[in-house]
């Protein structure tokens, strides 16, 4: 039997691993995938974590974390890994696909947070870029009026507003929600798009990228997805989903995260080829 390669599952802002528990159980259920070694860690801020003191949600605070849990996950399963993430956790898996292609096999994003045109060939190196700090206030409220009514409260709005989603998602949504460390979201910080032009350019390919439909709340604006297409290596899905594409339209996100682990199966059928191999 194939040996698959490891899969880092990295959760949008207010969510936490957790979140990824009923995507897992189908992935897992696709024939061929009962084995697959995967990790879905909590981002900083996120899960009960409080962040470290000096530490920011900025974008290489966020990188670091990303990098560090994939390196986990490489030294578990001695070859690189499948690195795949939604929103927040979609610029993350860019971000470690880019900085650090000898983890990475192959790269899955879940509607990133990509509304501009894709910048120009000549965007500037890691470190150069002059991205604007974003303001998290919205968040910031967002999570503070999750957080002061009942989990049960929670939960029967996540169910209203979303009522075709799996049963199973709507606690640990809630949960995620009540988890967030409220005072990360209080001060605005360089967020999830620094280095967006090159971490697109540099990524690990192949790149396949899954978004939901503009007029359902997409963040993948039609007017990127022009420049993402023509990018080398990528592949880009429009599902009749909103953000949460995963949530909206399960079988499809699931069958086409379990092609791309089926395609980079190593040619000899044992898997990718370790870091650092000829």
């Amino acid at each position: 039997m194939p040996t698959l390669p490891g899969l880092l599952l990295l959760h949008g802002a207010g969510d936490n691993g957790a979140c990824w528990g009923p995507f897992a159980s189908r992935l897992l259920a696709e024939p061929g995938l009962a084995g697959l070694p995967f990790a879905t860690p909590d981002a900083p801020a996120h899960g009960g974590r409080r962040l470290a003191p000096g530490a920011t949600l900025d974008w290489r605070d966020l990188l670091a974390a990303g990098i560090a849990s994939a390196e986990a996950l490489v030294a578990e399963t001695g070859g690189p890994i499948v690195v795949a993430g939604h929103s927040m956790g979609a610029m993350m898996a860019l971000g470690v696909s880019a900085h650090r292609p000898d983890l990475v096999v192959a790269t899955f994003l879940e509607d990133p947070p990509l509304q501009a045109p894709l910048p120009p060939a000549d965007t500037p190196a890691p470190g150069t870029d002059a991205a604007e700090p974003a303001d998290l206030s919205q968040f910031h409220a967002w999570f503070a009026t999750l957080q002061a009514q009942p989990l049960e409260a929670v939960v029967a709005g996540a169910r209203a507003e979303h009522p075709d989603w799996d049963p199973g998602e709507y606690e640990p949504w809630a949960r995620a929600k009540q988890a967030v460390d409220l005072q990360a979201w209080a001060e605005p910080v360089v967020f999830v798009h620094g280095e967006t032009g090159w971490i697109l350019r540099h990524a690990k390919t192949p790149v396949v990228l899954v978004a939901g439909l503009p007029e359902r709340g997409s963040l993948v604006a039609p007017v990127a997805e022009q420049g993402l297409r023509a990018l080398p290596g990528w592949t880009v899905h429009r599902l009749p989903a909103g953000h949460d594409v995963r949530r909206d339209a399960p079988a499809q996100t699931v069958a086409l995260l379990a092609d791309l682990l089926r395609t980079v199966v190593g040619p000899d059928g044992t898997g990718p080829t370790p870091p650092g191999a000829p």
